[in-house]
This record gives C-alpha cells, structure tokens and sequence, in this order.
C-alpha cells in the first residue's frame, strides 16, 4: 500500500475508533490493572506487593490459583494461595504478566455476543504467549527478545477483537456468522466492512487509550501490517506460533519453523501444546467468568 494510502487508511481507523468509543462504553483500567500495569515493567517486583495486589482482587486471584492448579500446568501439590502459584508452579514475571493480561481483558464483556468463542480466544492468546515466549528464550538472534515482554504482548495482542465485540456484539455477531458460512473470505475484511476498522487497529488504538506499554500497541500494530520478513523478531515469533496454533485449532499439523530456533525445538513446543491440548482447552474454557 502506498505511504498517502497508508496514512489515509490510519486516519480513517482513528476516526472510526473515535466513533465508537464515544458511542459506547469502554471501561477504565481498573484499580488492579493499573496496580499491576506499574509491576509488570518493574524488573524488580516485590513477590509480597504482587500477592497483595492480587489478593485484593477475589476474581482474579480465583482465576491465579486456578490457573496453577490447571492440568496444563500439573503442578505436584495442590495451591492454594498466588505466593504458592509463584514460587512453584508459574514464576513471578509470568504471574505478573498473566494476572495484568487477565485483568485488562476483564473489563470487555461478550455476553452480547451469541457466536464468540471464548474458549477459542483464550486458546489462541494464551498458547500464543506460552509458545512465543518459549521460542524466545531458544532463539539464537541477536536481537533476541526479552521472553517475558513476548508472554505479554502474546497474551494481549487479540485485545482488539475482545474490544469489538464488547461495542459492537450484534455487527461481530453478524461477521462471525458471515466467517463461519464463508471461510474463504478474510476475517478482517469482514469486520471493516461492516464496522470500518479491524481487531489489530482497534487492539492498537485500545492499548494507547490505556497507556499500556508502547512495545505492546506496536505488536499489534505489526500484525495490521502483515508483519512480513522484515519484521523484528519478536512480531515474527508471535506471529509464527499465533499461525501454528489457529492450525492446529483447524486439525492441521503444519510444521512450525521459525528463524533463529531450532528445529528440533520447534518440533518439541508444537509436541507439548498437542499434548497439553485438552489441558488448555480447559483451562480456556474457565476463564469464561
């Protein structure tokens, strides 16, 4: 697309995000998300503070503990508390990240919507951010990066289709009844024409409204962008394992290669999320609450 195309079509997303975002609700980060928005780029995050924050929030340190307790983690014990999900099962950095993940998207409603899964969209987000960030730490890059950023963007990059549906439940009701009838037409192509933007330009523009961090809003801002071979490494991770995933939601076993990575490697992460399939399916499916 030409660079005046390009600029054009950007200006007419932002107004068209504009529009809906003065029509309809979109919430303010909550309490906790913004507690645990200024932990998640803390390198040096207290484990106390963290569990407090959590702790503080009933619902989202259910969806904690039940997440370490989940099978596709298969913790040996039992946990009972987010400082026992930490220390033994999850690690500090990937609980912080998971719990501001959760508490972000929790604040988007899809009951309006009849035909979104929301099981397949925890699927896609969470097997994203848990193979993308386990590609990272195996690649050989110099750019290589940080695993723990990668969890993150790859549990929040479907942000913006969590967002369309919360504003508009009966046009996405709609473009998901026109995608199940016609999969060959893109899906993005089916949103823009019945609402003028796509889930990547409102991921984007929805993680600048929250000031989320910028590595964050431009992920997704390179997914809207087709994210080719001269994408940074870790668009191309997430891209690779978000690709394999939706494949193997659609019963194909491609083969994931990713530069930098090993094959070996590759072949052994797709081998752990076939394994650990129904265990994530589950697991998605208990974050509907």
């Amino acid at each position: 697309m030409p660079p005046h195309c390009r600029r054009w079509a950007e200006w007419v997303s932002i107004i068209v995000y504009e529009q809906l975002i003065s029509v309809e609700s979109i919430p303010p980060l909550s309490a906790t998300a913004s507690r645990l928005l200024v932990m998640a780029s803390d390198p040096d995050v207290d484990i106390d503070r963290l569990c407090l924050v959590i702790e503080r929030d009933p619902p989202l340190t259910a969806k904690v503990v039940g997440i370490a307790n989940s099978a596709f983690y298969a913790p040996r014990q039992p946990v009972y508390t987010v400082k026992d999900a930490i220390i033994r099962v999850l690690g500090l950095r990937m609980v912080s990240n998971l719990a501001f993940g959760l508490a972000v998207s929790g604040g988007l409603s899809t009951v309006g919507c009849e035909r979104f899964d929301v099981t397949r969209y925890w699927m896609i987000a969470l097997g994203t951010a848990d193979m993308a960030s386990g590609l990272a730490r195996a690649s050989t890059l110099s750019d290589k990066p940080d695993p723990d950023v990668v969890y993150l963007a790859g549990l929040l990059h479907t942000l913006g289709q969590l967002a369309l549906v919360h504003l508009r439940p009966r046009e996405m009701m709609e473009v998901l009844r026109q995608s199940a009838e016609q999969p060959e037409i893109d899906v993005l192509e089916l949103e823009r024409a019945a609402l003028g933007v796509d889930r990547w330009a409102v991921g984007a523009m929805l993680v600048r409204h929250w000031q989320l961090p910028p590595v964050i809003g431009d992920c997704i801002e390179a997914f809207a962008a087709g994210g080719g071979a001269d994408a940074d490494s870790m668009v191309q991770l997430l891209r690779a394992a978000r690709r394999w995933i939706e494949a193997a939601l659609a019963g194909r076993s491609d083969p994931l290669r990713v530069t930098g990575v090993d094959e070996a490697y590759c072949e052994h992460r797709t081998s752990v999320f076939l394994d650990g399939y129904d265990a994530l399916k589950s697991l998605a499916g208990s974050l509907h609450a």
